[in-house]
């Protein structure tokens, strides 16, 4: 009963340190001097959830498990202005600092910044791109397969979806690796194992409505990866916010829209419609928040050759 309590635990960690971001950074004042016991709280503006963390002697602060998305950082202490940093966007296991200077004055009185987390990240030596949501809604899509996007990153030269012994897998090289028969790359879908177990390549990925954002990285990567070396991809699905949200779509193809193929006088007999929808919000504001999402596909035909 012990053992099987602790395997949960650990599981339990391990799948959200794979879908979670660190935020750190150190408080100054105006002279350049540290301040210690500042309090500093992260807020994320679309959910209300909150994380506080104090700084150190040196000043330095560090918030672990803050889900992905845009947050504000409170800082006040004892002596100062209060400060609030907004526009901070937190990205799928990418470390990201945020550093505060304090004014003298007093906690009723506020300053209020807006400025970015720094796009280099220095703190961690993972060699990586995270797409995300808008290029994923906005950039073409092949077969509305998200997987598509996998080339966006450096390094990754080649993937194929296809279906080997009735399975549907994705296969993808990263910086010149090869399929020697069996996948080389780990694939993950909100923190748990999204590959098969045929040839330890890529399931299916879900549809791109219901995709917030994803990661690949190709080098470097962290000590809660294991299995392949080839490199990561890390997907992370869409959650509700305390705002209703939703979405619609349909995508349509038939002979009178179809190109006709080399050396053809026909189009090819394709008939096909995607459709679907997604829908958010919350069930209880601040407190239990719900994001659903319907993908729906028919058709008949052969598809063109590429």
């Amino acid at each position: 009963m012990r053992t099987t309590l602790v395997l949960l635990l650990f599981t339990a960690a391990f799948l959200h340190a794979q879908t979670t971001t660190t935020l750190f950074g150190t408080v100054t004042d105006r002279s350049g001097g540290v301040v210690p016991s500042a309090t500093v709280t992260a807020t994320n503006s679309g959910t209300n959830f909150s994380r506080t963390a104090q700084t150190n002697a040196s000043g330095e602060y560090r918030i672990e498990f803050l889900p992905i998305g845009d947050y504000s950082v409170e800082v006040a202490a004892q002596g100062f202005k209060k400060s609030i940093h907004k526009g901070i966007v937190l990205e799928v296991n990418v470390t990201a600092r945020a550093d505060a200077t304090l004014d003298v004055g007093t906690l009723t009185e506020q300053v209020d910044v807006a400025a970015a987390a720094p796009l280099v990240d220095t703190a961690n030596a993972q060699i990586g791109r995270t797409v995300e949501n808008t290029e994923i809604v906005t950039l073409p899509i092949v077969g509305r397969n998200v997987y598509t996007l996998l080339e966006l990153t450096p390094g990754v030269s080649s993937n194929v979806n296809s279906i080997v012994l009735g399975y549907p897998q994705q296969v993808t090289m990263v910086n010149g690796g090869v399929d020697g028969g069996a996948g080389s790359v780990n694939y993950y879908l909100d923190g748990g194992n999204n590959m098969t177990g045929l040839r330890n390549t890529g399931n299916i990925a879900p549809n791109p409505d219901a995709i917030e954002e994803f990661r690949v990285v190709t080098n470097s990567y962290g000590a809660e990866y294991g299995r392949s070396a080839g490199g990561v991809v890390n997907i992370i699905t869409k959650s509700g916010t305390n705002q209703y949200h939703g979405s619609l779509f349909e995508f349509l193809r038939n002979t009178d829209l179809n190109a006709y193929n080399w050396l053809s006088l026909t189009s090819s007999p394709v008939h096909r419609n995607q459709f679907g929808g997604a829908f958010g919000g919350p069930i209880r504001k601040d407190k239990t928040i719900r994001q659903k999402n319907l993908w729906v596909s028919s058709g008949s035909g052969s598809l063109p050759s590429e």
